[in-house]
């Protein structure tokens, strides 16, 4: 079939001497599914473009679709490629939110766990996929945002049909109307990988697990001539099925293969370009597979000229381009789908209110506070033209269980081995409320509950019950002697204000009770067992886009603490303050270096406190416990006293990807009286260098740390998150 049109083309061409045909031609454009490697389908569409090829018809399947999509809509090649490739491609398919964009609760333990179950009624689940693919949606909310102008997917700029499976059944479903975005889901979503999509009552997952090159379909539209460009790999050898994502793939390839000789024969001119090594997920790659597309492209430029002179006939006018608007005002919102939550909640997550002019980025950044509340399986958004505003309509799909089971490991030298478990359970008792439970099982277990109702900025009253059971090492002079048992139980009732998901400011009062006592006995030290009540206020900002390894944002933690030793139920003693200030900046150098500052100081008043209430210095792990902080080049408590001023800079450089050189520095004065922070001549110090992975599990760290202080070298090697 190809050859006989080419030669009836030819013929045509040298009757008419060159001159333009008496009717048009019209090109169909076929695309696959391949993931990443669909990139090269833009460089051989700029190929086309430059030769004057216009297309009349697109069809495609997955990010075939989204491609086709995007340039049915009035993408030219080269705006496809500069929209796409500011997207972040890592972040997108891990679906992760970003943390900065979370509930001031989630923030807290974002990452911590990389195990997530649902729980209904029928007990603990696994999801139907690795991803509900939220953000791929937000993405197609923006690409589609114009799609509604049309009641048919033939009325686009230029005409268009996606094909997807239907999960139940196994047949293909061809989709030329309804909602864009939909259509493009559904058609993407690579089973195992994504979550099934569901429309009108059906669930359905890629296209391409019965037909990655949808030619069939094409050849039964008004068209004279074809073009493909098939990125699919067909059947790999065994030593290319090396991972999961090629072993997926491997399982789309069987039908496929058996339809290559029909594709082949049903397509004009069939570009198919080959890039070594690339899988549905290698977006690192993603100019070498665009230049690779053009490349093939270039190789038809022979067939591709001869077309583009045959479809120089005189065209109807260019239909009006559909590209995402900028910004826009927003008249009215409308909220689909939302069952169990205030409308002024939910509003209150979307930051934005109606009569504002809201910007693409805002609309994303509202979509995003929406899943980061973590009620809601999916967000995503469309827009109707209301004269000159628009119709905001935003919807949500709840997520059908509010109980989750989450599992993570922790390693550290100072807490050793932990398994970590947690159970979540959302709106119990009322509406935006949180209940968590966390447990650390191991060698030095720990335990905290949370329930909170967030209302934002009105007060809520919050519970909270911890525990917590350690060994430590008493110090004398940087000297080791005494191994400790602490364990420490407190109960919080406090009242919290939350504003845009990041500020808290609040309130409270605790009771606590701590038992120090000795692994062998010493003559100069008597174990301890108090009973304290505690009165606290605090502001905490946190707008940190990773806990980790951050690259913007800061926190600020100011606390003010009474605390009084209690006697008995009614017996308490003179009670000290303690004022606790901590900053952190983080300052990014280039897109590999980041400096990460902090200056906190932490003043006693009042008289002497007994042991739990001292500041502890040393290591390089984490605790929440009190005012034990860390500070490298000594050893985990190593240093104690009352009153601290401390600065330290810490240098994260990312020599590959999830793989970083680290380097910290910190000073400090730590002194029992306020005056003496300013008189001593005695500077604590420490220096240290590591390297990290920011694995699945958590990050690996090793460091090497020593300080002018003392003449010893101390390593250290975590894994995993903390709690």
């Amino acid at each position: 079939m190809k050859v006989y049109k080419n030669l009836i083309l030819l013929l045509i061409l040298l009757l008419s001497g060159g001159l333009k045909a008496q009717e048009d031609l019209k090109i169909g454009l076929v695309l696959s599914g391949g993931g990443a490697k669909c990139m090269a389908q833009i460089g051989a569409i700029q190929v086309l473009e430059e030769a004057g090829i216009e297309i009349d018809y697109i069809g495609g399947t997955s990010m075939g679709a989204i491609i086709g999509a995007m340039y049915s809509l009035g993408f030219s090649g080269k705006e496809m490629e500069d929209y796409l490739r500011q997207v972040d491609w890592d972040a997108l398919l891990a679906n992760e939110v970003p943390r900065n964009r979370l509930s001031y609760f989630d923030r807290k333990s974002a990452g911590r766990y990389f195990l997530s179950f649902p729980i209904d009624s029928n007990g603990i689940n696994l999801p139907r996929g690795v991803n509900f693919a939220q953000y791929i949606l937000r993405e197609l909310s923006t690409i589609t945002q114009q799609s509604y102008r049309y009641q048919h997917f033939s009325d686009f700029p230029i005409p268009f049909f996606c094909i997807a499976t239907n999960l139940e059944t196994g047949r293909v479903r061809v989709f030329e109307h309804g909602r864009l975005m939909d259509a493009l889901r559904a058609s993407s979503a690579f089973p195992s990988l994504f979550t099934p999509y569901e429309i009108d009552d059906s669930l359905y997952i890629d296209g391409g697990v019965v037909l990655n090159y949808p030619v069939r379909y094409m050849a039964q539209k008004e068209v004279d001539f074809i073009i493909g460009i098939d990125m699919q790999d067909y059947l790999r050898e065994r030593d290319e099925l090396n991972t999961i994502v090629e072993v997926l793939g491997q399982t789309t390839g069987f039908l496929n293969s058996r339809n290559q000789a029909e594709s082949k024969e049903l397509t004009d001119i069939w570009i198919s370009p080959k890039i070594e090594g690339a899988n549905i997920t290698s977006f690192e790659r993603f100019d070498e597979i665009i230049a690779a597309g053009r490349a093939e492209a270039l190789k038809h430029l022979e067939s591709i000229q001869l077309l583009a002179l045959r479809d120089s006939a005189a065209r109807l006018p260019k239909r009006e381009k559909a590209l995402p608007l900028p910004e826009i005002l927003v008249k009215e919102i409308v909220l689909e789908g939302n069952e169990s939550f205030t409308p002024s909640f939910v509003l209150g997550k979307l930051g934005i209110k109606e009569g504002e002019i809201a910007s693409i980025r805002k609309l994303e950044k509202g979509m995003d506070q929406l899943y980061g509340s973590n009620y809601f399986e999916t967000v995503d958004y469309t827009i109707e033209e209301l004269d000159s505003a628009y119709r905001l309509i935003v919807k949500l799909k709840e997520n059908d269980s509010q109980q989750k089971l989450k599992a993570g490991l922790n390693y550290s030298d100072d807490f050793k081995t932990s398994l970590l478990i947690n159970y979540t359970h959302r709106n119990l008792l009322f509406k935006n409320s949180r209940l968590s439970v966390d447990l650390a099982l191991g060698d030095m277990p720990r335990s905290e509950l949370n329930y909170f109702v967030d209302r934002g900025f009105i007060p809520t009253l919050g519970i909270k019950l911890k525990s917590h059971r350690f060994r430590y090492q008493s110090f004398v002079n940087l000297e080791a002697v005494n191994q400790r048992i602490y364990q420490d139980y407190s109960l919080d009732l406090f009242l919290q204000s939350t504003l845009k998901d990041a500020y808290a400011i609040g309130g409270g009062v605790q009771i606590e009770n701590v038992d120090i006592s000795q692994d062998y006995e010493r003559a100069d030290f008597e174990d301890l067992n108090k009973g304290f009540i505690n009165y606290y206020g605090y502001i905490d900002f946190d707008s940190f886009d990773d806990a980790n390894f951050p690259h913007y944002g800061f926190r600020l933690e100011a606390q003010y603490r009474i605390i009084a030793e209690r006697i008995g139920f009614e017996t308490f003693l003179e009670p000290s303050s303690v004022i606790n200030l901590k900053y952190q900046q983080v300052v990014p150098v280039n897109s590999k270096l980041t400096v990460i500052g902090q200056i906190n100081g932490i003043n006693t008043i009042g008289p002497g406190l007994d042991l739990p209430y001292q500041i502890y210095l040393g290591s390089m792990g984490q605790s929440y416990l009190n005012y034990i902080e860390s500070f490298v080049g000594h050893r985990f408590m190593e240093l104690n006293g009352r009153n601290l001023i401390m600065a330290r800079a810490d240098l994260n450089y990312e020599i590959a990807r999830n793989h970083y050189i680290l380097a910290k520095v910190n000073y400090a004065r730590l002194e029992n009286s306020f005056e003496a922070l300013f008189d001593s001549n005695l500077l604590l110090d420490g220096y240290s260098v590591g390297y990290a992975y920011n694995s699945l599990i958590g990050p690996l760290e090793i460091h090497v740390s020593t300080s002018t202080n003392h003449p010893n070298f101390y390593a250290y090697v975590r894994l995993g998150f903390w709690f």
